[in-house]
């Protein structure tokens, strides 16, 4: 029998979790069961008979041995997002076919309307727009069904646990509802992201750069599918570093950062030792959309800053 000694902290999925002791575990030695003044007081076999039986305190919680075990899942996942984990999910044998050739044919879209105007191009366009000329090139059914795919299927089968953000599958933005920064060749959205990000370069000043803006679905599943091919289709791994297509708040709000200093880096652990970033942390108003131990199931992004809920 394991038992529950006390608070450890937060989880992953955004409650309280409990230190847990295996069996023959010494409880003596347990962390936080030694020092003055503290439960060390008492004798070992004095704290066993007066700690809870675990299935009745999960009970309380309504939690299950299976959610615990989903907890201790969810945080070994996150100590190394980018390795192959127990439980993970594979893109479908019929979508893998059509993998490479829906990537290849996304980046030439990008090409083709310029790396910042595809930002905000919706999938209606980009269908008519690909049917009428050969530099992009219709899409196959087989490409379609894996981007139709990616999208409606219910991330948190995959072990995203994050919202539905877009809901329209071939929406995309209009000039009306983003700005267009032409010093990084991204777009905000206006109503609440061209504020705060010209906040931020004020405060924080000229080492702040803007790295990735408002992104529609087709940049978003061209990224996707990018992480998928270097997962070898591990859709569970791709989605612990991006959101699933349907899933960024991208799509509504949020952006990018980095230090001009660090270039391709910025998406690395060495952006939250930056300057730029010690000095994001000294400002009250900034927050991240992914911090450390988020219950979204996403690794740490320090370069993430969230617009609204």
């Amino acid at each position: 029998m394991k038992w529950l000694i006390g608070a450890s902290g937060t989880s992953a999925l955004g409650i309280t979790a409990y230190r847990l002791l295996g069996p023959g575990a010494d409880i003596s030695s347990a962390p936080g069961l030694s020092g003055a003044g503290g439960p060390s007081e008492l004798a070992p076999e004095q704290i066993l008979s007066e700690a809870p039986n675990q299935l009745e305190f999960l009970d309380e919680f309504g939690w299950t041995e299976a959610d615990l075990e989903a907890v201790r899942l969810d945080s070994k996942k996150m100590q190394s997002p980018d390795r192959y984990a127990e439980g993970d999910v594979f893109l479908p044998s019929e979508f893998r076919q059509a993998l490479p050739s829906a990537l290849a044919r996304l980046n030439r879209a990008q090409g083709y309307y310029g790396h910042g105007f595809f930002n905000i191009v919706g999938f209606k366009q980009l269908f008519e727009t690909a049917g009428k000329t050969t530099e992009i090139g219709r899409f196959s059914i087989d490409e379609l069904g894996l981007l139709q795919w990616l999208f409606f299927e219910d991330a948190k089968n995959f072990g995203f646990k994050g919202p539905k953000v877009s809901m329209d599958f071939l929406a995309g933005f209009t000039s009306g509802q983003v700005h267009y920064e032409r010093q990084f060749g991204q777009f905000l959205f206006r109503e609440k992201a061209k504020p705060l990000w010209e906040r931020m370069r004020k405060d924080i000043g000229r080492d702040l750069i803007l790295t990735s803006g408002a992104r529609a679905l087709p940049k978003q599943c061209g990224l996707f599918l990018a992480k998928l091919m270097d997962s070898q289709g591990n859709v569970s791994l791709a989605s612990r570093s991006l959101a699933p297509p349907g899933y960024s708040f991208h799509g509504s709000g949020d952006f990018d950062v980095g230090s001009r200093h660090l270039g391709d880096e910025n998406f690395t652990h060495l952006f939250a030792r930056s300057d730029v970033f010690r000095r994001m942390q000294g400002l009250a108003y900034i927050e991240l959309r992914y911090p450390a131990g988020n219950r979204f199931g996403v690794r740490f992004e320090p370069w993430h800053v969230k617009v609204g809920s």
